[in-house]
């Protein structure tokens, strides 16, 4: 059975995790280094020990007028180890002569370097009390003209336990820096990254708001990483062609609309004037006016998509809502389905394009006739949070609910003729008003609602 190692796909987690193996390596190179320190020979470490008491006994010498020493400062470890340890530590500090002039306590370690010769030079020797066996360290000092030496002699087990605690007390600080150090690490990365995408974000949410209504925006570059720009400029790059092949979609669209209107008109007069039978005129006017009424959607839904086609200004929703029913009295009547209009006392005024909006109600409440057997009763109500336009029909199949807002489409169980765009072109109306659209089934039919608290609208329109 083999086990493939997962590598994060996030770029944030594959930079801290690079960073923190990095500075673990790092640790771990130390912390050997440090550990072969620790684990040097016991000679080295006897040496290094008193050659380090033999300096601090140099920076302890304090001199009088004269230059003469005065006195000697130690540390709190090496005055411990002078009162409690006289068998295993002393020193002697003597001027040029021999003479001595301080020394530690007397003791065992004090009578062995009474003994031991002065000599010019640093020198290193040893010798033994008969319990322990001391290591002495002869270090001359020169200071203001005048030659001294400085004697020290530790024992071989002070050397141990020296090593032991203060080896012990090392790695257990090492190992509390080591995981501060991680995690102080590991925050700072964090944060770095955090603001070193945060431009990447920003970026993603303004791709994501690009759509067919804004396909002038760009992404804007200027915060993001210099290695993003050629990402940036080819996304951009994609916009514009994006942009420029929907620009001419959408003129084509409306140029094969008005240039069909004008053709349709002559052949339905023609039609109107010819003699032919009564059933096949009909027919033939039937079909033109299914043909007249597609060319009019198209041209509609060429006119909605562009933003630059909205006036917005104050509109009383109430009035052009009942003025969209009126002009559908006869289609109902057709029908035998009446309408509605249900509406508050006060006005309903809002900032919209008045003619997309009566577009908008029209198509609604059209297709609510539609679907609506003859004896039904279509709602329209509005107030100051929305419409609702309510049919009698047999409702919407689940499966049609998410495409029912889509171009060109139809559902499959559909009776009536069209080429599915009227609910499109009420998406689009709403969606540049910054208004909702939703279709849902009520009981006993369907209902479709508008929302003017939906959500931000793109092209500045508001409450009034």
């Amino acid at each position: 059975m083999r086990f493939a190692l997962r590598i994060p796909c996030s770029l944030a987690a594959q930079l801290l995790l690079a960073a923190s193996g990095g500075l673990l390596v790092v640790m771990l190179m130390a912390g050997a280094v440090l550990a072969a320190l620790l684990m040097q020979g016991p000679a080295d470490a006897t040496r290094q020990g008193l050659e380090d008491t033999a300096r601090h006994l140099e920076r302890g010498l304090r001199f009088d007028a004269q230059g003469r020493p005065a006195y000697l400062v130690l540390s709190e470890k090496h005055q411990a180890m002078v009162d409690g340890l006289p068998k295993d530590f002393s020193y002697r500090v003597l001027d040029g002569l021999g003479r001595v002039l301080m020394s530690g306590e007397d003791g065992p370690a004090a009578q062995v370097l009474a003994m031991q010769p002065v000599s010019g030079g640093e020198t290193v020797s040893a010798a033994s009390t008969g319990e322990v066996t001391l290591h002495i360290l002869n270090r001359p000092v020169h200071h203001d003209g005048q030659d001294y030496v400085i004697q020290v002699a530790r024992s071989d087990r002070l050397e141990t336990v020296l090593r032991r605690v203060g080896g012990g007390i090392f790695v257990k600080g090492g190992v509390v820096a080591a995981v501060l150090a991680v995690g102080v690490f590991t925050g700072v990365v964090l944060l770095t990254l955090r603001r070193l995408l945060e431009p990447v974000r920003a970026a993603s949410a303004a791709a994501a708001r690009i759509g067919p209504h804004n396909l002038k925006a760009r992404l804007d570059g200027t915060r993001l990483p210099r290695e993003l720009s050629p990402l940036i400029d080819a996304f951009n790059q994609a916009l514009q062609r994006l942009e420029t092949g929907y620009r001419v979609q959408q003129d084509f669209l409306a140029a094969a609309a008005h240039e069909l209107k004008t053709p349709l008109a002559l052949i339905r007069a023609e039609v109107e004037l010819d003699d032919a039978g009564g059933e096949r005129r009909e027919l033939l006017l039937r079909d033109l006016d299914f043909m007249g009424r597609q060319v009019h959607q198209l041209l509609h839904l060429a006119e909605v998509s562009e933003a630059q086609n909205y006036i917005f200004e104050p509109t009383d929703v109430a009035s052009t809502v009942a003025d969209a029913a009126g002009q559908l009295e006869r289609l109902a009547g057709r029908h035998a389905v009446a309408l509605q209009v249900q509406r508050p006392d006060a006005a309903v005024r809002l900032q919209a394009d008045a003619g997309a909006l009566f577009i908008l109600v029209k198509n609604l409440a059209e297709n609510a006739i539609l679907h609506s057997p003859p004896g039904a009763v279509v709602t329209l109500a509005v107030d100051a949070q929305g419409l609702r336009v309510r049919d009698r029909g047999p409702g919407i199949p689940a499966a049609d609910l998410p495409r029912l807002f889509e171009r060109f489409w139809r559902g499959s169980g559909s009776a009536h003729q069209g080429a599915g765009l009227g609910l499109s072109i009420c998406r689009e109306i709403a969606r540049a008003h910054g208004w909702t659209l939703a279709a849902a089934n009520a009981p006993g039919g369907a209902e479709f609602s508008l929302s003017f608290a939906g959500f931000a609208d793109p092209q500045g329109a508001s409450r009034m």
